[in-house]
């Protein structure tokens, strides 16, 4: 839950927001850096209420029902910096899941492997794309998100690198 921590508090540190707000920016701008594989965010924000991270205070909104706008305290500022700095430090090795089913390559059917690992291409592809386009617009992010976007381009073709010369090793095999 740190990434997930550092994602609400890291927001709640530009303004107050709605539950759903966070969620909704959380997935759409910082998806593309973190797997956010906990869809829940209401959760994780009760337990940092709890521990005095965030506030949340009850608004009545004229459209709907009653909605709950969360702050950062002083306290969630300074876990904010730690749980930030902490991370930048961090020498976990990344994982990537493609790796589990091509050591066990042998063992699967040769077509299907290469079937997958051309929409896997294909879906890179797409991915890139997006990047290139966004990396276009220069003035849409500020020069550390736009090194950020950067960065996952330079991932993604080395990512994309190694699938075509897995295709190639599973066609001569």
């Amino acid at each position: 839950m740190q990434i997930q921590e550092i994602i609400i508090l890291g927001l709640l540190k530009e303004s107050s927001r709605h539950g759903y707000e966070i969620k909704k920016i959380a997935k759409e701008k910082l998806g593309i850096f973190s797997s956010l594989e906990n869809k829940s965010f209401y959760y994780p924000l009760k337990i940092m209420e709890e521990k005095g991270l965030i506030t949340k205070e009850k608004t009545q909104s004229q459209e709907g029902p009653v909605r709950y706008v969360y702050s950062i305290t002083q306290k969630g500022k300074k876990e904010f910096s730690r749980l930030a700095l902490k991370t930048l430090m961090s020498q976990k090795r990344p994982f990537i899941d493609i790796d589990i089913p091509l050591y066990f390559l042998p063992y699967l059917d040769k077509k299907e492997v290469l079937s997958r690992l051309r929409l896997r291409k294909r879906f890179l592809e797409k991915v890139k794309e997006w990047l290139a386009d966004n990396l276009k617009l220069p003035k849409k992010f500020p020069i550390h998100q736009r090194m950020l976007l950067q960065h996952h381009q330079n991932l993604l073709d080395a990512e994309e690198g190694f699938v075509e010369k897995i295709i190639k090793i599973v066609k001569n095999s």
